[in-house]
């Protein structure tokens, strides 16, 4: 049979779908890009706020209206296990409802081409043959009073650290330059067998386990469980890169306590000991504005922690409350317009800020990762190629523009010539 898989939200749910993808073609399932050529549509939604799962609706109406009689609809993932009647009411036809973790079972439903014959390989990555996801754990045991993951994924389940390592090396057989480890909370890995710093030990597995993955990045840590011992590790292991994403969500005490977040004072110590441990890293995280309640004074002190911290990546959300959490049933909700000038605010001053630190880099050598399929001319008639330093993670962070012709997946060493606000203007060193 013929499937056709769409994807939304996060990296996660990315990670989810490719499982799905491994199951199917175990049972020799083929997956095609044009959904008429289906026999089987699939939609993996997601439903971590409203707008996300109003989306997830959305696409699954349009499919179920676009496709033919002969064609079954398949809604899978986040959203189901919060929404199933909404999803039920709102799209009658559909055909095959299944949670967010039911990879098997969805295989099990097409049958089987050859039910004595399995593919024992992980997921192939999404991410053009050159990065490639590591799902450390799934669920949450955090309890922020904004998000819906604990109901949705349940409580955390690390993967074990033997089918983590031997999913490595298939990606490093593969030929991927790059492994990025997500989980909901990449830093609890081991927490639920009671592995203290778990997260530690497994990098230096996985770091000495596939030494030709030149590149290992971390996402999602959690503030106030990055150690020194798991800064000290990413130090010395050769291919951990110099990165981190430590989503922080604010910088106001008194809105973390209504988050239920870490205080800053927590933040702050994770932020030294990466800091400390490697003078060349590089942090990405992410806050909420117009959170229940937000006053000036604390979106001030936001600003005035971001000002002090110089994160040299910052991502930026409107609040928006999901059905389910505390935080919908706060007073205080702030006006939309209010949310959108906050919003505004952070992103000038990310912006200031990550000009400022790609600027500190003009003159340096670093190496890029190639991204491009194939050079392009630039205004100027030169011939540059795209791609990525360690500093920039995929899809998220900003690009590093290389003249030249490099093929897609190498490794390049470059001058930095020019810094924009989010991009590197390089030049490559002859060999």
């Amino acid at each position: 049979m013929k499937y056709f898989l769409t994807t939304l939200g996060c990296a996660k749910n990315t990670v989810d779908s490719m499982k799905i993808e491994q199951s199917l073609r175990s049972g020799r399932h083929l997956a095609t890009h044009a959904p008429d050529e289906a026999d089987v549509l699939i939609v993996n939604t997601c439903g971590f706020i409203d707008d996300a799962k109003d989306e997830s609706i959305e696409v699954i109406k349009d499919l179920d209206n676009q496709r033919n009689e002969d064609q079954a609809l398949y809604v899978v993932g986040c959203l189901t296990e919060i929404a199933e009647e909404q999803v039920k009411q709102a799209v009658p036809n559909v055909d095959q409802i299944f949670g967010a973790e039911a990879w098997s079972d969805i295989a099990a439903s097409f049958g089987s081409n050859a039910s004595n014959y399995d593919i024992p390989q992980p997921s192939i990555s999404n991410l053009g043959g050159i990065s490639a996801y590591l799902k450390l754990s799934d669920g949450c045991d955090r309890p922020c009073t904004f998000c819906i993951i604990p109901t949705i994924k349940g409580k955390m389940h690390s993967t074990a650290d033997d089918l983590l390592i031997a999913e490595a090396k298939f990606h490093a057989a593969m030929g991927i330059k790059e492994l990025v480890l997500v989980a909901q909370d990449s830093t609890a890995y081991g927490e639920d067998i009671s592995v203290r710093d778990g997260l530690a030990q497994f990098l230096e597995k996985l770091s000495i386990a596939v030494p030709e993955i030149p590149w290992i990045r971390l996402m999602y840590a959690y503030p106030g469980r990055v150690t020194s011992n798991l800064a000290r590790v990413m130090n010395d292991m050769p291919n951990i890169l110099h990165y981190v994403d430590m989503p922080l969500q604010h910088g106001s005490d008194s809105m973390l306590r209504r988050m239920k977040r870490p205080s800053s004072r927590k933040a702050r110590e994770s932020i030294s000991y990466i800091r400390n441990a490697m003078n060349d890293a590089v942090i990405r995280t992410t806050f909420i504005v117009g959170f229940p309640g937000e006053t000036e004074q604390e979106f001030d002190e936001l600003l005035q922690f971001i000002r002090t911290e110089q994160f040299e990546h910052i991502g930026v959300f409107t609040y928006s409350a999901q059905s389910g959490t505390p935080a919908a049933l706060m007073q205080d909700q702030v006006d939309d317009e209010l949310k959108t000038e906050r919003y505004a605010r952070v992103m000038e001053l990310a912006q200031e800020i990550s000009l400022s630190a790609n600027q500190s880099v003009i003159g340096e050598t670093v190496d890029i990762l190639i991204e491009s399929e194939e050079p392009t001319r630039s205004s100027g008639g030169d011939l540059v190629v795209v791609g990525r330093t360690y500093r920039d993670a995929p899809e998220v962070d900003g690009l590093a523009f290389v003249k030249g012709e490099f093929q897609k997946g190498s490794l390049v060493k470059a001058n930095v010539d020019g810094a924009l606000p989010y991009d590197l203007l390089c030049t490559p060193i002859d060999s």
